[in-house]
């Protein structure tokens, strides 16, 4: 398979000038709820223009809004609850606001059947986007900014590996039905790649006394990475296929909307999160 030249440099310099400043927004947890809120607020709107197509702009804009919102307020309440400043689980947060947005839709639509849709629709993104992705609160005030830093890279250097491997040797085709362009060679290709990249990082961090994952745990981080940030990709992938679309928009040059750029991530953060307390650490 020929290599699209032109849309490879466009990923690659819209990836230099926004990484880095992606990268620096995780060393605050205030800077982080508003990269994390940012990022939900463009991916539910790509999602909501996708699920309730035939909605008023204005009220996709408004749940996506609402989805956001409730990102940024679970965030800050998080670490009042960490402090002991609150007395309720935070993520009382993420029901409120179902129940608001319940309240409103009922009001607003006066139709038992779109009704029936919107609340699915802004159930089910509300806890694939704002909540899984909002588990980097959990991850940077449990770990600190280095390993927030870690979930978010090892996503790039997974899909890298993936991409260039299965583009070269790939010819085992992974999921044909969902995305007939992976490869069981680009998964395995990617996987070798971030394990590579977990024990160089970790390396670097015990240069300053932060390294928490040894060699042994990196093999099964590695594995998590590539199955869960699989996972992802092929329900984004299946949600295009349903609405006959390529990309879920136009955000980011060369890399179609942001839901193309973190279906993977959505599904890694609470994964890594979970993975992090099995083994202790």
């Amino acid at each position: 398979m020929a290599i699209n030249k032109k849309n490879l440099l466009i990923r690659t310099l819209s990836g230099l000038i926004l990484g880095p400043a992606v990268v620096f927004s995780f060393f605050s947890l205030p800077t982080s709820i508003g990269l994390v809120t940012s990022i939900i607020l463009i991916t539910a709107l790509e999602y909501f223009e996708m699920t309730l197509k035939n909605f008023k702009y204005e009220f996709k804009v408004f749940l996506s809004i609402m989805m956001a919102l409730t990102s940024a307020v679970y965030g800050f309440s998080l670490r009042a609850y960490y402090s002991g400043l609150v007395i309720f689980d935070p993520i009382t947060i993420y029901l409120i606001s179902i129940i608001l947005v319940s309240g409103f839709s009922l009001i607003y639509l006066k139709n038992t059947n779109k009704y029936k849709i919107v609340i699915e629709s802004y159930t089910f993104g509300l806890i694939l986007i704002s909540l899984f992705l909002s588990y980097f609160y959990h991850i940077i005030l449990n770990y600190g900014a280095t390993t927030g830093i870690l979930v978010l890279t090892t996503v790039w250097i997974y899909d890298a590996g993936a991409y260039f491997v299965g583009l070269n040797i790939g010819k085992h085709k992974l999921s044909p039905n969902y995305s007939p362009k992976k490869s069981i060679e680009g998964l395995i290709g990617g996987i070798v790649l971030t394990y590579l990249y977990i024990i160089f990082y970790e390396y670097i961090r015990s240069q300053f006394n932060l390294n928490i994952i040894n060699q042994f745990q990196a093999i099964f981080f590695a594995i998590l990475v590539g199955i869960v940030d699989t996972i992802g990709d092929l329900t984004e992938s299946s949600f295009k296929r349903t609405f006959n679309l390529k990309d879920s928009g136009e955000t980011l040059p060369g890399h179609g909307g942001m839901y193309d750029r973190i279906d993977g991530l959505l599904y890694l953060t609470p994964s890594f999160y979970f993975l992090m307390k099995i083994f202790g650490i």
